[in-house]
């Protein structure tokens, strides 16, 4: 499956599960039925302090989502740690030795969704080839049967719809709504579609990706 069209997929399912931009519903004209009245406002958070999780919290975060080594989250060529060292400043840290940054940047810059979603990428992957690796002990990938093909034998089987709920449960502490779960399972269709050579495994870690890099996840 190419790269582009695998990142396609992953940024539709994402959309589907976060808020973007939706098209405003026609204004009703004047005399006729407005239907149900609209619910009424919501209360404002009085803390609605949101926050980056920066480059320690959200390795440590994805580590304990995904039950990895914190030094198995993420590593550029094997060996340069993604968080600590290559994407540090990108992802809100400092590096006051090699580049004189002393103090946090202000504001995440263009190529932090970037550094987020290589670390997020990296770590999902890590997990699905843990999963999937015999001997294994599967932490949230298992018992999910795969056809000839290497699609997903039955997408609404118990073991898919338990990974679903494993990921929101570990990653963001709740259930996923229905929403959330058809999402995730159209998105195993949208890849098989899409002639990738091994559609069970890229849907594993495009819905771990989806989670993992979710505003939800990466903020607090």
């Amino acid at each position: 499956m190419r790269p582009d069209s695998l990142r396609v997929l992953i940024l539709s399912a994402a959309c589907a599960l976060t808020a973007c931009p939706s098209p405003s519903p026609a204004p009703t004209p004047p005399g006729e039925d407005a239907g149900t009245p609209p619910p009424p406002e919501l209360a404002r958070s009085t803390r609605n302090n949101l926050r980056f999780k920066g480059p320690e919290r959200l390795t440590s975060d994805f580590a304990a989502a995904l039950s990895l080594p914190v030094a198995q989250v993420c590593n550029e060529l094997g060996q340069y740690p993604c968080t600590s060292s290559v994407h540090t400043v990108a992802l809100g840290g400092v590096e006051p030795y090699g580049i004189g940054i002393y103090e946090p940047m202000p504001f995440t810059g263009v190529t932090t969704p970037i550094a987020v979603d290589r670390v997020a990428l990296s770590a999902c992957g890590q997990r699905v080839t843990l999963d999937l690796t015999p001997p294994t002990e599967a932490v949230i990938f298992g018992g999910i049967d795969l056809d000839s093909q290497g699609r997903l034998a039955s997408r609404e089987s118990a073991p898919v719809r338990n990974a679903i709920t494993a990921l929101y449960q570990r990653a963001l502490l709740r259930d996923p709504t229905e929403a959330e779960v058809g999402a995730l399972l159209q998105l195993a269709t949208d890849i098989e579609s899409s002639g990738s050579q091994a559609p069970g495994r890229d849907w594993m870690k495009a819905a771990c990706f989806v989670v993992l890099s979710s505003a939800e996840s990466i903020f607090f």
